[in-house]
């Protein structure tokens, strides 16, 4: 019996290492986990920064046509938080994703307006 947990405990310890030295081997998976993350992460914000160009455009043509962005309407998921003569605020929520834009000529920040 004791021969049979020797062989056990043997392979076991030989297939852990040949396990872990492969593992130390191939390029790091973390690398590929983050990149990924990173990838997601600028594919959201190029989707964010066309939906509030869309609106910014929206705004831009109400304040051609009366002077002001007060007023002005958006189409969801964004929302125009502030508007007045001068500048207004949009707002997208997208999951846990939250930016706004401070116009005009603003650029999309994390956070609420």
């Amino acid at each position: 019996m004791s021969g049979s947990r020797l062989y056990l405990t043997l392979g076991v310890t030989i297939a852990a290492v040949a396990f872990g030295g492969w593992r130390m081997l191939l390029p790091g998976t973390d690398a590929v986990s983050s990149g990924a993350s990173n990838d997601v992460s600028s594919l959201l914000a190029t989707t964010l920064s066309a939906t509030f160009t869309g609106a910014e455009a929206s705004l831009d043509a109400q304040r051609n046509a009366t002077g002001s962005y007060a007023g002005a309407t958006v189409e969801p998921p964004v929302t125009l938080v502030r508007a007045d003569a001068s500048s207004y605020c949009l707002q997208v929520s997208q999951g846990p994703v939250l930016q706004h834009v401070a116009g005009p000529g603003g650029s999309p920040q994390p956070g609420p307006c």
